[in-house]
């Protein structure tokens, strides 16, 4: 019986590629990086190259986006801290993201989100998209100190609603930190999967789906009497 369904963040209730589409732009007009000879397509480009690369903490990615651009330290930091000041409040939800949240609690279904990150950033990005009401829980890898896929992370979620693991279900885009994470966990896993293949080098992962809607028939499935 699936009594709680818990999310990623970033690239499953966010659409995070979205997000940064938006922002990245905004951030290069406001401080003027054309002046110091940057093009804004390869400012992003390289953003984005950097974050493929490994660089997802923006303390660390900015030096060195500054050093590729040969841009001083100090805007180094000023691009760093509008990134967390700003980006946050520019959260776009991922299509179907509301929807799916609020047929699921019409359901009787337990919602919450198991993200890594800083609390200062995902917290806001929530609120931002929209996403805040329909949540009964929401666990940052930053605020506790456990990361995804360390399985005592979905252990503790689990742990906050006062359900085992096997009544939960969770939906993420990352193989091995969201689905790997989860199924080691004991915790059913649904890889949401409409931007990227899964990796042919790990065993499939048993549901998917390419849109957050098609989770309530899923669960809906799943929690169906079998019959005898």
């Amino acid at each position: 019986m699936i009594r709680a369904v818990l999310f990623d963040l970033d690239e499953t209730l966010i659409d995070k590629t979205a997000t940064v589409f938006t922002f990245l732009p905004l951030q290069y007009q406001r401080f003027r990086l054309g002046e110091h000879g940057v093009e804004e397509q390869h400012y992003i480009a390289e953003f984005l190259q950097l974050e493929k690369a490994g660089l997802v903490r923006k303390r660390d990615l900015y030096p060195r986006l500054a050093e590729t651009f040969s841009l001083p330290s100090e805007l180094a930091e000023a691009l760093f801290h509008d990134f967390e000041t700003v980006y946050p409040g520019m959260a776009v939800p991922m299509s179907g993201a509301k929807q799916t949240i609020s047929a699921l609690k019409q359901s009787g279904v337990l919602v919450g989100v198991v993200s890594n990150g800083e609390g200062n950033v995902q917290r806001p990005k929530i609120a931002a998209a929209g996403l805040n009401e329909g949540l009964d829980l929401v666990v940052i890898s930053g605020d506790i100190g456990l990361r995804k896929p360390a399985r005592e992370i979905f252990e503790l979620a689990a742990g906050r609603l006062d359900l085992p693991v096997d009544n939960c279900l969770f939906v993420g885009d990352n193989p091995e930190a969201d689905i790997l994470g989860a199924e080691n966990a004991g915790i059913h896993a649904v890889y949401f999967g409409p931007k990227n293949a899964w990796p042919a080098s790990l065993p499939s992962p048993r549901y998917r789906i390419e849109l957050l809607p098609h989770l309530i028939a899923l669960v809906r499935d799943l929690n169906a009497p079998t019959e005898t």
